[in-house]
This record gives C-alpha cells, sequence and structure tokens, in this order.
C-alpha cells in the first residue's frame, strides 16, 4: 500500500493500492442468475427412468460413469456414451498400460447406436497399434467430432496419422497436433467438416487447398505452430461459411501467408508483418482481429500497415495489435509537415495494445491511432518493460500535439495500463487519456513486478494524485494504482496473447 491521507484517497477518487473491487458498469449480474432475479417459486419436475438415463448419455464417459451410481437402473448406462473423452487431465491419471486397457474395454463393452465425439490425449509410442481400431469404432458408430491430442516431447511432428482416419462422411470437428497431415487419394469424406484444429501438424498447400474445396461447409480454420509449406495461400473466395481464421507462429522456413477469405468474421495471426498479406480488398464481415507482430529489427513498412488498415478497419469491435503495427500507422513529416494517418476504426469497442522492444512508438503514435476510434469503450495498453521512444523527434513535433488533439472519446469508459512506471511519457499518456475521456468511469494503473519506488517518488506522491485529479475530463472517474499481482479489477482483454 502506498502512503497516501486516508481521508483524500476515499473522497477525491484515487486510490493507490489494490485496484477496485466494485465495478459498477462491467461486472453487471448475468441475465438470469439468482442475483437478479427476485423470488422465485421452486417446482419439482419428474423426469422419467428412460430420459435420465438418456441425460446421462450425452455426458462425458467418465461424468457418465459416476452418475450411473445414483441408482443401480442406471449402473450401465456408460455403456451408452455418446462422449468418450480421455483428454489431457484424465489420460495423466493412469499410466500407459492402465489407458490402453481402460480404452479397450469402453469400446468392446459400448452398446450405443452412435458415438459424437472422441477425445484421446495419448503417446503414440504407446498406442500406435491400438490407435487404428479405437478411431475405425467411432467411424462405425458415426462419430462427429475427432480430436486427437498427441503427447509429444519432441518439436517436430512424428504421428503418421492413417489416411483412412480422415476419411469420414459424418465427421465435422477435427482437431489433430504432432502430427504428419495426410489425405486419401480418393477423398469421399469430409463434407460435413465445420471446424479444423492444427497444432505442430506437418500439412502442405495442397492438402490445405482440397480442404477448402472440398468442405463448403467450414466455419473454422485453425493453424498453430504448423510447418510443411513456405508459401501458405488460404484462397477461400468461395467460402461463405468461412467465419473463424487463425494462423499462429509458423515456421520460420515459411516466407509469405496470403489470405483471401471476404467472409472471415473473426482473424487471429501471430507471426512475422513481413510475411503476412490480405488481399481481400475489405473485410467487411470481420469483427475481431488479432494481429500480434513480432519486433522487426528495422522500421516497418508503413505502405504494407495501411492497406491491412483499410482492409480490416470497416465493421471490426474488437481488436489486438502490437507496436509493430501501431508503428507503421504512426505521424510521419511530408513536406515539412507532421501527418498522421487516415484510416478509420469507427465501429472499434475494446482494443488491446502490446507494446514490445524494440519499437520506435510514443505516447503520441498511441494518441494519433485512438482519434481514428470515436466509438471505443474498453482501452488496454500492456506496456511491461517496453521502453517509449521519447527521442527529439517526440518532443519537438509529437509532444505538443498531444494537447491539441481535437478528439473528446465520449463512450470511453475503461482504461488499463499494465506496466504504468510514472516515467515521462507514461505521464503524458495518462495525461492525454484522462483529459480526452469524457464519459470515464475507471482507469487502472499496474505497476511491474521489477518497478520500485525511491524516496523522491514517495515523497511525490501527493503531487501525483493532484496531477491526476487535475487531468480528467470526467468528474466521475475512478484512478486506481498498484502493482500488477494486486489486480483485483477481474476486468481483462477477452482476446489472449496466445491462443494455440
Amino acid at each position: 500500500m502506498f502512503p497516501v491521507n486516508k481521508t483524500r484517497r476515499d473522497t477525491r477518487k484515487v486510490v493507490y493500492g489494490p485496484p477496485l473491487k466494485q465495478l459498477r458498469t462491467f461486472l453487471r449480474p448475468v441475465v438470469g442468475s439468482s442475483s437478479s432475479r427476485g423470488p422465485s417459486r421452486s417446482r419439482s419436475v419428474q423426469l422419467t427412468d428412460d430420459l435420465i438415463e438418456y441425460i446421462f448419455t450425452l455426458l462425458p464417459i467418465k461424468a457418465a460413469v459416476k452418475a450411473g451410481l445414483v441408482a443401480r437402473r442406471f449402473r450401465d448406462s456408460w455403456r451408452l456414451a455418446r462422449r468418450i473423452h480421455f483428454e489431457k487431465e484424465l489420460a495423466e491419471e493412469y499410466d500407459n498400460d492402465e489407458l490402453e486397457t481402460i480404452l479397450n474395454h469402453v469400446f468392446e463393452s459400448h452398446r450405443g447406436e452412435e458415438i459424437k465425439s472422441f477425445r484421446l490425449h495419448f503417446d503414440p509410442n504407446a498406442h500406435e497399434l491400438h490407435l487404428p481400431e479405437w478411431v475405425r469404432r467411432c467411424i462405425e458408430k458415426r462419430v462427429q467430432e475427432l480430436d486427437l491430442d498427441i503427447s509429444q516431447p519432441k518439436q517436430e511432428p512424428s504421428f503418421l496419422l492413417p489416411p483412412h482416419f480422415l476419411d469420414v462422411e459424418s465427421l465435422k470437428v477435427l482437431k489433430l497436433s504432432y502430427s504428419v497431415f495426410q489425405l486419401p487419394p480418393d477423398l469421399k469424406g469430409l463434407s460435413l467438416l465445420t471446424t479444423l484444429v492444427l497444432r505442430r501438424v506437418d500439412i502442405t498447400p495442397k492438402i490445405i487447398q482440397t480442404i477448402l474445396d472440398r468442405c463448403a461447409l467450414l466455419e473454422t480454420l485453425d493453424m498453430g505452430r504448423c510447418h510443411g509449406f513456405r508459401l501458405l495461400r488460404i484462397h477461400a473466395q468461395k467460402q461463405t461459411r468461412l467465419r473463424v481464421l487463425k494462423v499462429g507462429n509458423c515456421r520460420a522456413e515459411v516466407r509469405v501467408i496470403e489470405i483471401d477469405a471476404p467472409s472471415v468474421g473473426s482473424l487471429y495471426y501471430s507471426g512475422s508483418i513481413t510475411n503476412f498479406h490480405v488481399i481481400s480488398q475489405s473485410l467487411l464481415f470481420l469483427k475481431e482481429a488479432m494481429l500480434y507482430f513480432k519486433p522487426l529489427k528495422g522500421i516497418t513498412n508503413p505502405l504494407q500497415v495501411e492497406r491491412l488498415a483499410s482492409s480490416i478497419s470497416n465493421n471490426v469491435e474488437l481488436l489486438t495489435i502490437t507496436s509493430t503495427f501501431l508503428e507503421g500507422l504512426s505521424p510521419r513529416i511530408v513536406d515539412g509537415v507532421l501527418r498522421e494517418k487516415q484510416v478509420s476504426f469507427r465501429n472499434l469497442k475494446e482494443l488491446q495494445l502490446i507494446m514490445e522492444n524494440p519499437s520506435y512508438c510514443n505516447a503520441g503514435d498511441i494518441a494519433s491511432f485512438l482519434k481514428n476510434c470515436p466509438r471505443l469503450e474498453k482501452l488496454f495498453i500492456d506496456a511491461d518493460e517496453f521502453t517509449f521512444d521519447g527521442g527529439a523527434f517526440y518532443e519537438l513535433h509529437q509532444r505538443p500535439l498531444l494537447d491539441k488533439h481535437s478528439a473528446l472519446f465520449k463512450h470511453l469508459k475503461l482504461i488499463k495500463i499494465m506496466g504504468f512506471r510514472f516515467q515521462p511519457c507514461h505521464l503524458d499518456l495518462t495525461r492525454f487519456l484522462l483529459g480526452k475521456a469524457m464519459s470515464l468511469e475507471y482507469m487502472f494503473l499496474l505497476l511491474p513486478k521489477s518497478f520500485r519506488f525511491s524516496r523522491a517518488l514517495r515523497q511525490d506522491m501527493d503531487f501525483f494524485t493532484d496531477a491526476f485529479l487535475s487531468w480528467k475530463l470526467s468528474p466521475d472517474a475512478e484512478i486506481s494504482i498498484g502493482f500488477a499481482w494486486e489486480d483485483k479489477s477481474f476486468v481483462y482483454p477477452k482476446q489472449s496473447r496466445s491462443w494455440y
């Protein structure tokens, strides 16, 4: 807890220490929950034994076994289970021999007409001989979801997936990891596939395009740490159902990733910006995007970033970008005049900025970007250990413009800055945001773990309290300052740094 007069802290809405626990706007009771309903009348519903047994068959296999213990009548309900799930948490409770024995018993005892999903976390070296038989049983019972999570200590995919595993007409969801992806030469299945998730899978561009061409119902294509290609083209102009496209951290040998998918509503990418190209003129259906571009050794190509920003900006509401992207849109001097980029994110409601070294970004670059987001409601800035560029260009050209910006953020209610360190650029950014957010309710300034208070800074805390209060435009704004490990605000970005 920081040394600040308690009366002042309570009455003047600047809190030093753990951030505010009560967030009246962002933690409303869920509609229909017990906290949001008035007095209710309890009423009993009588379920038949057949209906109860049917409900038990919809549970994952472990839950179905436990549920069957409620009465002798349901003791064998697990034999009809439609969800045979041996995911990591359950699979690691047994050694390889025990898991193999259990799975063999489950499939030999299964009496149901269908298996909706089969999920298995397994060691291919231990179960390679039995896996084809387990999958065959699932295929015979019209499996709709197949999730093979291979436990592989090595970095390279080594499990060769038999091609007939994928030639399944009933399959709707396919998730694979640490394997080599192959298709049969005369593919007949996958026509109902809606979701394909690949992790550390060796796959060729030809197979990817075959899937896009054949799977007309495909809605989600998610590839993380995959390899086997230098040029990845995702051409899905005819794929009107494709809504989610994710490509994350593919191998270093990848030279170009080219996206042409006009129907996409959710776009995630993690990797180098120099390799990434969206050739769709405008992604009109795009509602959320994560562009985690890794820092470059040189300067970001502004033309490439401008083209990308123009293609995603129309209707996106949720956006995560890094300082590399921001750097490409930073103001530049043209004909002796500092000019800002005019790319409007007019529907953006939540923005997460991830600042990473090395980068030339500063508070002026952030301010220039934010003025193009008129409907922004939530702003998260992760500047942990980031060093803002406060050089001569910033001092001469950008810093004087911070106070002159005419933009007002009428809808911005929440600001959270991670890595705040009371440095000049941090204070400039805080002053700008407080002075422009006319409806602000909460600002959280979280100090990094490595931050240490000097004696001089402790003595200046009253000065900073007065400064924060004088900067804010919104009279109701509550400002909370504390270490990140004290954060109890329970307000976080909707998008995490990594999804794979």
